[in-house]
């Protein structure tokens, strides 16, 4: 629906994603990026927001995936960001790691070293944002980029912040998360409204760094204030250190 190619990896982990919800007896609802439409799976006090495969263009060269979910308790969907009760988001790297977020911070397992192979240790606990950001990245074409994007980038390589970016939101995110930073995939001349989808993917990882200390705007409107108007939503989204985000939002 979103105009992008469908692996057979996406659907694989979506159904799985989905059996699991509704096996667990907890979740009312869930909506994901691979099925365009809310799905009720029974009767509990949980919707769920999914992008099971995030980074499906990097599974082929073997680089960095993950998912990214969003828990709202007791809400239908669409949900308000701002309704979130957790957030958080797998990455299958060379460890496989889950970073959780509530209202009452961050937190970062890593799954191994258990007394099953499957459990997941907590390994990192209340994580913030480092104060001094270290790394950017912005998605999309450069020459397509609005004004605003393109002043503030020129100034980020004027600081010499270093460049990071590889086509996992997850992954770049995770990043940011640990060495500080500037993230963010634009509005474009030709695409104005972004392309990374409310639900799925802006308001989960806006959650989880607000939670971190940092902030996530669409440039004019902080992410979790978005009104949800549909399930298919796009947002501009830019996320990172606090200091950053209003740096760069003083250029709108």
């Amino acid at each position: 629906m979103y105009g992008e190619q469908q692996l057979e990896l996406d659907v694989w982990m979506n159904d799985l994603f989905v059996a699991e919800l509704r096996k667990s007896k907890l979740v009312s609802q869930v909506a994901s990026e691979e099925m365009g439409e809310v799905k009720d799976v029974g009767r509990g006090r949980f919707s769920v927001v999914l992008d099971p495969l995030d980074g499906s263009s990097n599974v082929k060269s073997n680089n960095i995936f993950g998912t990214i979910f969003g828990v709202f308790d007791g809400k239908r969907l669409p949900a308000h960001g701002s309704d979130l009760s957790a957030a958080g988001y797998l990455i299958y790297g060379p460890a496989t790691t889950l970073v959780v977020a509530t209202r009452d911070g961050v937190h970062e397992f890593v799954q191994g070293g258990g007394q099953r192979p499957n459990d997941f240790i907590l390994i990192q606990e209340k994580l913030r944002l480092p104060s001094k950001g270290m790394l950017y990245g912005v998605g999309g074409h450069r020459d397509r980029w609005i004004s605003p994007v393109k002043a503030f980038v020129e100034e980020l390589e004027r600081d010499l912040m270093n460049l990071r970016y590889g086509g996992c939101f997850v992954g770049d995110f995770n990043q940011i998360l640990h060495y500080g930073g500037f993230f963010g995939y634009p509005a474009q001349v030709d695409k104005p409204e972004g392309k990374y989808r409310l639900h799925f993917e802006s308001n989960p990882i806006a959650f989880i760094v607000e939670a971190a200390g940092g902030a996530g705007t669409t440039g004019t409107e902080r992410i979790l204030d978005v009104a949800a108007t549909a399930i298919d939503q796009t947002i501009p989204t830019y996320v990172g250190n606090r200091d950053l985000i209003e740096r760069f939002r003083s250029r709108f």
